[in-house]
């Protein structure tokens, strides 16, 4: 099937090479048990006639930063354990130029981000699309243009003795000093960064979140972020919002600067996991307006985000207004599983 479709790459090549149906590039993975941990490698080839660009980000070239994976026992799914960020658009470090029939590879350990814990036969399944540009399209930098090669590629592995297996690793956090204010319970922060505009930003989410709620309808604006309006949708965009209020006046929430995953990644602007109390700010949260304004990047509309994901159980489908507009105009469930989408509402709600 792979020699089929890198021959149809190069054969139509305005069709494949160009087009997001396509299959530009390609993936071959493997993935083997060593004493403590399962490691899978991933091997991706550029099958069209170009040379071009292909983001790092979201994929194992960059490490184990985003779940590009998914893992299956016997058909049922394990959850993700590792870290969800929330970053600028890219920029042209971030990609790497992989010349026409050229290929690179990648290893990472999914015990990272996953706990496997009993024997049976596994499923990894590649599970984002694979982005990139061609040359001209990097020398003007249209990372709006960003284009998508669909992999579908999986392997299974049947693991014993998985008691051996290291288990995933959250960071400790030790808070320096709380902050206990009217809304949203209290806030906690690790280290000194800016916090009165963090803080500031904090306070505007409880009564926020209930103007965003109170819109969620059969309006154009859910429409724009969420698609095709049905009760049932209705119900969980109105309990995504419901948890993180709830969750937020309940909890007392830490905001750790300096996140130690946001080194090496300068357009990175928070993380969290799922489910956390903690959210993790980078270099470039600090340089972001405080409100939020239309669909800018803002302060208020990055935690927002990021809460989606540690109190709502939201994912990361994609990012950006194009893409989310686009999942609700073509997948509406996964407009509805998405945290960016849940942040362009809340935003424009205000």
């Amino acid at each position: 099937m792979k020699t089929l479709l890198s021959l149809f790459c190069l054969v139509t090549y305005l069709t494949c090479a160009l087009s997001a149906n396509g299959w530009p590039v390609s993936l071959d993975m493997a993935c083997n048990k060593a004493l403590s941990t399962v490691a899978c490698s991933f091997e991706f080839t550029n099958n069209a006639n170009e040379d071009l660009y292909l983001l790092k980000r979201n994929t194992p070239l960059e490490g184990l930063n985003s779940q590009f994976v998914s893992v299956s026992l016997d058909g049922r799914p394990l959850e993700y354990e590792g870290i969800y960020i929330y970053r600028l658009p890219p920029t042209k470090d971030e990609f790497v130029l992989l010349k026409a029939g050229e290929s690179i590879s990648a290893t990472v350990q999914i015990t990272d981000a996953f706990s496997i814990d009993t024997d049976g036969l596994y499923t990894v399944q590649y599970s984002r699309p694979l982005q990139y540009l061609s040359v001209n399209e990097m020398s003007v930098m249209s990372v709006d243009q960003l284009r998508e090669s669909i992999v579908r590629e999986s392997v299974h592995i049947h693991l014993e003795r998985t008691h051996l297996l290291l288990r995933p690793k959250k960071e400790k956090v030790e808070f320096d000093y709380t902050v206990y204010i009217e809304s949203c319970t209290a806030a906690e922060f690790n280290g000194n960064r800016e916090n009165n505009v963090t803080l500031a930003a904090h306070k505007k989410l409880c009564a926020g979140i209930d103007k965003a709620k109170g819109r969620v309808g059969n309006n154009n604006l859910y429409v724009t972020w969420f698609g095709a309006y049905t009760e049932a949708r209705e119900k969980t965009v109105k309990k995504v919002y419901s948890s993180m209020r709830s969750k937020l006046e309940s909890t007392s929430v830490t905001y750790y600067n300096n996140g130690p995953k946001c080194e090496g990644k300068p357009r990175a602007v928070a993380y969290t996991y799922r489910p956390s109390k903690v959210v993790y700010l980078c270099e470039a949260f600090y340089r972001l307006p405080l409100a939020c304004s239309g669909t800018s990047s803002t302060k208020e509309g990055t935690l927002v985000h990021e809460w989606a994901h540690a109190f709502a159980d939201r994912s990361d489908e994609g990012y950006g207004p194009d893409n989310c507009k686009g999942f609700a105009r073509d997948d509406p469930d996964k407009a509805i599983n998405n945290a960016d989408n849940f942040k362009y509402h809340y935003c424009e709600s205000q």
